[in-house]
């Protein structure tokens, strides 16, 4: 470390160096022991960087190579070189003392695992494998955050939930089935999503498409929110928007990784 304060310093890292940093950080505590190692590649398309770990393996793609070079200098990260002359890092002990830290400072976990969602779902991984969805996902957000609470806003948030549990249902089935009937897509894909897990685990994801569906509904009812108002059935508040679009963007990253498990 450079005798730089932690409250100084997370105002001199950049966005990009603190995302980077954070997700560097859970994947090598979510590895568990043993080697831990980032792997770094760059190509005409961009910076990439792989993680290799005893439980974990992840990859991140076209992220600002600068931002690493910020976190060696802070002393938050280790580097190394292959014989090829490849640089490698591991997250140094201050590293994980940072982080540790910054994690308390960045409030309860309840708002954590807000800005984990939101990040999740905006990050590059998850655009290039389901460009719709995060589209979708995205456009929400912007609206959820304008202060235009209008019931125009409210039906556009509705429909680009609902449109994001469209597009991942049919992502994750290939197209098979009705697109307008993303449940049934998603309940035939259900032995893909949970053949590698175990018994408790696949009820979650079980629990998950059951979510999806309730979900589902709350997004329809804001997508005709007029229609509802005009029922006497107003919008209770402006949190009933936000709860939707969270649980949503949760649904959509926790069922494509489980695609991947």
């Amino acid at each position: 470390m450079t005798g730089i304060e932690y409250p100084d310093l997370t105002r001199r890292l950049t966005p990009e160096a603190d995302q980077i940093f954070c997700e560097m950080a859970l994947a090598h505590l979510e590895a568990g022991s043993g080697d831990r190692l980032f792997i770094r590649s760059d190509t005409l398309s961009g910076t990439g960087l792989h993680f290799r770990g005893p439980n974990v393996s992840k990859s991140w793609q076209s992220f600002d190579g600068g931002a690493i070079e910020d976190l060696i200098g802070y002393g938050l990260l280790h580097v190394g070189y292959s014989s090829r002359g490849t640089p490698n890092y591991r997250v140094s002990g201050e590293g994980l003392h940072f982080y540790r830290w910054l994690m308390e400072q960045k409030g309860s976990p309840i708002s954590q695992v807000d800005d984990v969602v939101r990040g999740a779902v905006a990050g590059a991984d998850f655009a290039k494998e389901h460009p719709g969805a995060a589209h979708h996902l995205s456009e929400a957000f912007v609206l959820l955050w304008s202060d235009n609470t209008s019931n125009q806003v409210v039906a556009e948030i509705g429909e680009h939930l609902r449109g994001a549990i469209m597009d991942i249902a049919s992502d994750l089935s290939n197209g098979e089935g009705p697109a307008e009937k993303p449940i049934e897509q998603l309940g035939r894909q259900l032995h893909r999503m949970t053949e590698k897990l175990g018994d408790r685990e696949r009820v979650v994801v079980e629990r998950l498409i059951d979510l999806a569906a309730a979900a589902l509904r709350l997004d329809q009812r804001l997508a005709h929110v007029r229609d509802e108002g005009d029922k006497d059935r107003p919008l209770r508040s402006w949190d009933e928007a936000r709860r939707a679009a969270f649980t949503t963007a949760f649904i959509c990253y926790e069922l494509a990784e489980a695609t991947k498990a």
